[in-house]
């Protein structure tokens, strides 16, 4: 399985236990099956709330474009834990 690294604690772990964020079309997006096009931010589950407070996932993304307070809402669902639990592992 690729390594990826966690924008929001730097450290290394498989792909399949981080979660993918991309820009798509302006806005981001969480890429659970890890297949669209593009620059994505690896993020584990647990480190949200430290990638939101350095702005690491736009500083990843290269992303002057997108809207915060959208990406606000897409890292707030990434802190519900069922929601990260799935995405996190389903990876379909």
């Amino acid at each position: 399985m690729p390594e990826r690294t966690c924008v929001g604690c730097r450290g290394k772990a498989e792909q399949a236990d981080l979660v993918r964020i991309v820009v798509v079309d302006g806005r981001f997006a969480v890429d659970a099956r890890r297949r669209l096009g593009g620059r994505g931010a690896y993020l584990h589950p647990g480190c949200v709330a430290r990638a939101r407070k350095t702005r690491a996932v736009q500083r990843a993304l290269r992303a002057g474009a997108g809207e915060p307070a959208q990406l606000a809402e897409v890292l707030e669902a990434l802190e519900a834990p069922e929601q990260a639990r799935s995405l996190g592992q389903n990876g379909t």
